[in-house]
């Protein structure tokens, strides 16, 4: 499956480099236009599968532009506002907006709405090939990103190297000494069983639970193993 596109139309460069940062560690490829005229013609000579539009550019009302779109085009549209009232809300579904979020915008928000958008516009997730799906996690083995509900979690090197081994290989033992060698490539050393321990809790804390359980189980003096089913879903 090609990487769906994300035309950011946003006259503020700092917030274009965010969201720019924000949707290409999801996978997405990313084009961008400061102003009414550069979103016209970059979506002229662009395939592009979803449009986040901000309302304040520099020369067209964003609602406007939004209009000229939706005579042409049934591309989703993501509005960024920092309109709040009711009625301006309602206005922008009147003008054909699939969703609005306003600023200012968590960068986990906004990407859980992106995927929302992207999924019943294409009933597609946008993690991309080689992505899992184990509890409430989404896990990209190509990429090496894991999401949770839609929201990206930051991860160290050692931490995505547990998790990597753990998950592939559900309801399954993995001793300290294998876990120790795939994620660090030593031999068992009594100073890595202690790392192993730390590097495991702090994994623990960020996967936080699923159903009221934790996603990585200890059998005490043999190892840890994952405990939920793991499925590909790209």
């Amino acid at each position: 499956m090609l990487r769906k596109t994300i035309a950011v139309i946003e006259d503020d460069q700092s917030i274009q480099d965010i969201l720019r940062i924000t949707l290409k560690a999801a996978n997405f490829e990313v084009i961008q236009a400061l102003s009414g005229k550069q979103a016209q013609e970059l979506l002229l000579t662009n395939k592009v599968d979803l449009i986040i539009l901000d309302l304040g550019l520099p020369d067209i009302d964003g609602g406007d532009l939004l209009l000229q779109l939706r005579k042409v085009t049934t591309i989703p549209v993501l509005v960024l506002t920092a309109r709040t009232e009711i009625n301006d809300k309602l206005a922008l579904f009147n003008k054909g907006v699939d969703d609005y979020i306003t600023k200012p915008f968590e960068e986990a928000e906004l990407l859980a709405r992106v995927m929302a958008v992207m999924k019943r516009t294409y009933n597609i997730t946008g993690y991309g090939r080689g992505t899992y799906q184990s509890g409430a996690l989404v896990i990209n083995l190509e990429q090496q990103i894991v999401f949770k509900d839609g929201n990206q979690l930051h991860l160290t090197k050692n931490e995505y190297g547990l998790l990597s081994s753990l998950f592939q290989n559900p309801q399954v033992v993995m001793d300290y000494s294998t876990l120790i060698r795939n994620v660090w490539g030593v031999q068992i050393l009594a100073t890595q069983n202690e790392t192993l321990r730390v590097t495991t809790a702090n994994l623990r804390r960020k996967l936080g639970t699923f159903n009221g359980e934790q996603y990585i189980g200890t059998d005490i003096g043999v190892g840890y193993r994952w405990k939920f089913e793991t499925k590909i879903i790209e």
